[in-house]
Formats: structure tokens, sequence, C-alpha cells
């Protein structure tokens, strides 16, 4: 089941069971869906409840829970350098993985991981969805391939995983802390207010942006905990807590300095 957060009058938040949110914005004449989420619910059904305009779908990178609805849609887009994750994949850990996540889900997901035939590559440097003009920004770190939406009439830039709050360089194709850092960088100095992410229902000021360059700064030599993520992929690392204010800020790192 899909849960359907309205962020003003042309942009949606839709979280499946899983916790992992896509976003729906709308134009004059076209909507963009960022990510597909794992492909448990009927993210596509959820969609055509909301809007019949044509659909431009984008995943933000190749993580499982980002393009694992992809066969939902006659097309999905990204990044050839997060194509090489799709290899790592196959119908059979995919459905273990989601049964792991969602325990009633009880019911085989036909994934088509053979070959991921919906999944091409991203090859457009920008849209417009009718009055509406999009970019697409590199975002490299949570994964090479990472990318966001940065949409100036809104304000507005849709960031994927690249941008969570707790940052994580411990997934699949991860880049280093410096190279977040310098995404980081590049994003300070875009003219936008907010940003989603794809697992919070919620919009973030562009000020946490600064206080997650502070957070990189200050792990340099400090404290961090051996770590492994709680639910698949199950991926290890090292925790630094920066700080806890209305949001928690910090870093996770497959390796220590």
């Amino acid at each position: 089941m899909i849960t359907v957060t309205q962020i003003g009058k042309q942009v949606y938040i839709l979280n499946d069971r899983a916790g992992c949110c896509s976003n729906l914005v709308l134009g004059k004449e076209k909507a963009l869906l960022f990510d597909v989420g794992c492909g448990a619910d009927s993210i596509a059904g959820a969609v055509k409840e909301i809007t019949d305009l044509p659909l431009l779908v984008i995943a933000s990178h190749g993580h499982f829970d980002h393009i694992g609805g992809s066969r939902q849609f006659e097309k999905i887009y990204l990044s050839e350098k997060d194509m090489s994750i799709l290899q790592e994949y196959d119908d059979i850990l995919l459905n273990k993985w989601i049964k792991e996540m969602i325990p009633e889900q009880e019911e085989m997901i036909p994934f088509g991981a053979d070959g991921w035939h919906n999944i091409c590559k991203l090859d457009i440097p920008s849209f417009d969805l009718g009055e509406m003009q999009c970019q697409i920004v590199p975002l490299p770190g949570h994964t090479e391939g990472s990318v966001g939406i940065f949409i100036p009439a809104l304000r507005l830039l849709l960031s994927g995983d690249a941008l969570t709050p707790i940052m994580c360089l411990n997934f699949q194709n991860h880049l280093t802390k410096e190279v977040q850092m310098k995404t980081l960088q590049c994003v300070q100095q875009m003219d936008f207010d907010y940003y989603l992410t794809s697992h919070h229902d919620k919009c973030f000021p562009k000020a946490l942006i600064d206080r997650m360059m502070k957070c990189i700064e200050h792990s340099y030599g400090k404290k961090h905990y051996a770590y492994r993520y709680p639910q698949p992929p199950y991926a290890e690392g090292y925790f630094y807590l920066d700080s806890v204010e209305e949001e928690a800020v910090g870093l996770i790192v497959a390796e220590m300095d």
C-alpha cells in the first residue's frame, strides 16, 4: 500500500511499505516520477490515482529500493554510472529481501531482474514538464551515479539518497566522503529553498546542507562506531554522529580514515 503526502499543489511523496519514498511532480503537460520504490506495492497505480499526465520516470540511483518497481513502467532512466549495480540483483535475492523488509508479503514479485529491460541510460541533461523546467544534477557520493532533479520554479531539489542527513557511504558503488563534500559544496551554490530525500516524507531546508558539510569536516580523527545497516542489503561500516538538533546529522563510511 502506498501512503501519499502532498507537498504544495504540484508535488507528492509516495511512500511504500518498505519506507521507500518516490517523488511525483506535476507540470502543465507532463509529470515526473523520481524513483519507483522497492517494487512491493503498486506505485504505478498510486500515480494514476493522482494524475493521467504523460509520465517521465527517473531513478535517483541504482539501489534495489529505488528501481524495484521499474517493471510497472514502460521506461525508467538510470545513470550509466550505476548500471553495474543492477548486475548484483536477481529475482530470488530481491524477493528474499522484500520478505525480510515486509514479512506479510507472500506472493513472489516478478522484478524482471534478468536484463532489467525497462531500465535505460539517463542521457538527458534537462527536460520540461510544461511551464516547469527541470535539470538533472549529478550528486555523486552515496553512489557514483546518484543524481538529483533541480526544479527552479518550485525552488526545490529532489535528491534521492544523496542528501540524507545521515549520509550513507557504505552501500554498493559508494564513493568517499571527500567526493560527498564536493557534492555538498556544489549543492550549496544552487538556488533553492528545500529538498526531498527518498526515505523521508517531509522537506528539508537548504540550511541543513551546512550542517552536513560540518559533519564531514568534524569526522576526521573522531570516534566512529562499528555499524551494520539493520535491513537489506545489511551493509556494514562505521558510524559518526555529529549533531542532534531538529534533525540528526551523521556519516556512515565503509572504511575508517
